[in-house]
C-alpha cells in the first residue's frame, strides 16, 4: 500500500511528493473530555482517520497526512480533568508555523482539516493570515462542513441534526466504528459536559457517516489539486496580487 503518513516518509520520498504537487493534510484535534464514556483523544482519532482514509483512496496524486495536532483551543473544557488547551495566539502561531514549514519545502497545497469546534475560528482565519503574512493560500475545513455532510448527519442521526453534538450520538457512533475498545457503553449517557444523547450512538451509524465524510473529502481534495477549488476562491489570488503590488510601491 502506498505511503500516506507524513512521519513514515524518507526525505527522498518528500522530494518526489513535492514534484507531484502533493496535498498535505494537517488534522487539527484537541485533548478534552468527551463525557464519561469516550476518551479525551476522540477529536484527534476521528479527524485523523478521516484524513488517512481519504488519502489512501486518492490515486491520481499524492496526499500526505501529518500526525494530528493533538491539542487545540479548548478553554471551555478546562473545568473537567484531562483537558489541555493552548492560548489562542499560541494556537494560531502553531498552525501558521506548520504551514510555513511545509511551504518552505515546496508544498503548495496545504489543507487544514479540523475536528474540534473550538478550533473553527482559528482554522478559518489561517487563509487570511497566510495570505497577508506569507503571500500563499491554504485551505481549511471543519470535516462536518464538507459538501453534503450536514445533510447526511441529519439523515442518519436521531438527535444530532446537522452538526456533531459533543460526545453524544455522532461522536459516540464514530468512535464505536473507529476505536470500539475505547468506548465504555455502560456509561454512554448524558452528564455535564455532554451535548446530546450518547446512548443513541451505534457502530452502524458511525460507519455510514465515516464513509460519507471520507468520500466528500476525496472530492474536495481532487477539486483542490485540479485548481477547481481555488477557482471558486479566486478572490484569494487577487488579495495576494494586490498586497504584493502595494508592497512594491513602497
Amino acid at each position: 500500500m502506498k505511503k500516506v503518513l507524513y512521519y513514515e516518509m524518507r526525505r527522498t520520498e518528500f522530494e518526489d511528493a513535492i514534484k507531484q504537487n502533493a496535498i498535505v493534510i494537517i488534522p487539527c484535534g484537541s485533548t478534552e473530555q468527551h463525557g464519561e464514556h469516550l476518551p479525551i483523544n476522540t477529536d484527534c482519532t476521528i479527524v485523523f482517520e478521516i484524513a488517512r482514509k481519504a488519502a489512501e483512496i486518492v490515486s491520481e496524486f499524492p496526499v500526505l497526512v501529518l500526525p494530528p495536532l493533538w491539542t487545540g483551543y479548548s478553554p471551555h473544557h478546562m473545568g473537567f480533568p484531562g483537558a489541555i488547551t493552548l492560548r489562542l495566539d499560541n494556537y494560531l502561531d502553531t498552525l501558521a508555523g506548520i504551514a510555513r514549514s511545509l511551504h518552505a519545502h515546496g508544498f503548495k497545497n496545504i489543507f487544514f482539516l479540523n475536528g474540534h469546534g473550538g478550533n473553527t475560528p482559528a482554522v478559518a482565519s489561517m487563509r487570511y493570515k497566510m495570505l497577508d503574512e506569507e503571500r500563499f493560500p491554504v485551505i481549511g475545513y471543519d470535516y462536518w462542513s464538507l459538501p453534503g455532510v450536514t445533510a447526511e448527519i441529519k439523515r442518519v442521526n436521531e438527535v444530532d441534526k446537522g452538526v456533531p453534538g459533543h460526545a453524544s450520538e455522532f461522536e459516540t457512533s464514530m468512535t464505536l466504528f473507529l476505536r470500539p475498545e475505547l468506548v465504555e457503553k455502560s456509561l454512554a449517557r448524558w452528564v455535564p459536559g455532554v451535548r446530546g444523547d450518547p446512548a443513541l450512538g451505534t457502530r452502524e451509524k458511525g460507519e455510514k457517516l465515516f464513509n460519507f465524510i471520507v468520500n466528500s473529502l476525496v472530492g474536495v481534495l481532487k477539486d483542490y489539486h485540479s485548481g477547481r477549488l481555488e477557482a471558486r476562491l479566486a478572490w484569494s489570488k487577487d488579495m495576494v496580487e494586490n498586497s504584493e503590488a502595494k508592497e512594491n510601491k513602497k
